[in-house]
């Protein structure tokens, strides 16, 4: 199995505190949501454009920036471990969650500046046209928890989101 560089709480805990110091601002759960999920698509697209393009720079980084399953659910992606926390994510201590991975960090700052001034349901729509979202939701099922396969994320975003 691939090793993803964070954990999923502890990067939430972040976003919701970046959040509030960059913007003012509270995170709603689907803002938090589709935060983590372009984090993830847009990290592991970079990283993969790099190795598998002629570019100058190679990111000796895995691809995956966390573990924790992603579904396709109503509102589009999400990660249930992160969501059933609710409001107890702000306890998670992230204080070292970029130790050794500065340019990580500065990356996803430069994503969440751009996701985090977007609405909701704007995220919502924008999540929705995915392809990958729409490959793994099932509008007939009563759970709407098929789990997104991260490789098919990262092939996405490693091609035609540049």
């Amino acid at each position: 199995m691939v090793k993803g560089i964070l954990n999923a709480k502890e990067l939430a805990c972040y976003i919701i505190n970046y959040n509030r110091k960059k913007f003012s601002s509270e995170t709603s759960p689907i803002k938090l949501q589709k935060s983590l999920y372009f984090c993830f698509a847009y990290w592991g697209g970079f990283v993969r454009k790099s190795k598998s393009f002629n570019t100058e720079v190679k990111i000796d980084k895995s691809e995956w920036l966390f573990n924790e399953d992603i579904e396709a659910w109503v509102y589009g992606p999400a990660l249930p471990e992160v969501y059933h926390e609710g409001e107890n994510i702000v306890n998670f201590n992230n204080e070292n969650l970029f130790d050794g991975n500065l340019d990580v960090k500065n990356f996803l700052d430069g994503i969440l500046d751009e996701v985090l001034k977007v609405s909701d349901f704007k995220l919502v729509e924008i999540s929705h046209s995915d392809s990958c979202w729409k490959k793994y939701f099932n509008p007939n099922s009563s759970k709407h928890n098929n789990v997104i396969n991260k490789e098919d994320i990262i092939n996405l975003y490693g091609v035609n989101s540049w």
